[in-house]
């Protein structure tokens, strides 16, 4: 599903555009995930498992784009992609399509000025619109500020997920499963 742009203001007062990526931005999505997971372990990925073609990136954000199920809003500030949300259908069958889940990443640079907040809540409002009654995500057990913001936002722990990551240094971390309803 499209996302027409949107100007928001950051909390330092910087202009923030809000649009759904487009083919045009297939490269910059590329790097942007190679960087974000660099910059914390708290991705699914490490930046070396990323491998997707510039042509494959295109396609999934051609498709992203037609889609009804599916949403991707993109905070690009100074034309730099700052900050990535999505949503997506768990699974298209009738008994799981009224079920979304959620990611969502922010280059280290940009943290703390907002952006996940806007971001959150334009998904949160999309999903309504969507059709959607909840929304579902998961979250490494030490990322303690992206638990204190999901809960602000409404989202609840559902359960837990022990040793779900092992780290390059052999350490595990559990993944805390969260949830909110929306209807």
């Amino acid at each position: 599903m499209k996302f027409g742009e949107n100007e928001i203001k950051l909390k330092d007062g910087t202009p923030c555009i809000l649009r759904s990526p487009n083919e045009d931005d297939a490269e910059k999505m590329i790097e942007y995930l190679k960087i974000t997971s660099k910059e914390t372990h708290f991705m699914v990925r490490y930046p070396e498992e990323i491998k997707m073609t510039i042509d494959a990136e295109k396609e999934c954000l051609k498709n992203n784009l037609i889609s009804d199920k599916d949403i991707m809003i993109a905070a690009f500030v100074n034309g730099e992609l700052a900050g990535n949300a999505g949503i997506s259908c768990v699974r298209n069958h009738i008994k799981l399509k009224h079920r979304a889940v959620f990611g969502i990443s922010i280059k280290e640079k940009y943290w703390n000025n907002g952006i996940g907040s806007i971001l959150l809540k334009e998904i949160i409002e999309q999903a309504k619109k969507m059709g959607y009654e909840q929304i579902e995500l998961g979250v490494f057990s030490d990322n303690e500020k992206a638990q204190v913001l999901y809960k602000k936002y409404g989202f609840e722990v559902w359960g837990t997920t022990k040793n779900a990551f092992k780290l390059k240094d052999g350490t595990y971390r559990d993944e805390i499963i969260m949830g909110r309803m929306i209807k």
